[in-house]
């Protein structure tokens, strides 16, 4: 799964010239002002280095199993294999906007 940079800026009025500045180029949602805004945050070793609980596990070995999917796709050429990468991204996606 490729990832995006996120910066995170504590500084308000920062951010605001961080997101003028690099917004287009990055996204809008690529400039945070805490951590916590990050989609990816339970998953975060560098954010949170204490051991992950069973919801983060879950979503770090579907992370894991997607990204295998996605580095193989090609060795396989298999539809049913890129429908359950798929369904396993948008799972994905799912549990990482719940809050917890």
């Amino acid at each position: 799964m490729p990832t995006s940079p996120v910066i995170i800026c504590t500084d308000p009025r920062l951010a605001c010239r961080l997101r003028e500045t690099l917004g287009a180029e990055l996204g809008e949602d690529a400039i945070l002002e805490e951590a916590a805004q990050c989609r990816h945050a339970p998953l975060c070793r560098w954010l949170k280095p204490s051991a992950l609980g069973p919801s983060g596990q879950v979503q770090a070995v579907l992370c894991d199993a997607v990204a295998t999917l996605e580095r193989t796709r090609h060795a396989f050429r298999s539809r049913e294999l890129g429908m359950l990468r798929r369904r396993l991204q948008q799972l994905l996606e799912e549990l990482s906007a719940q809050p917890e």
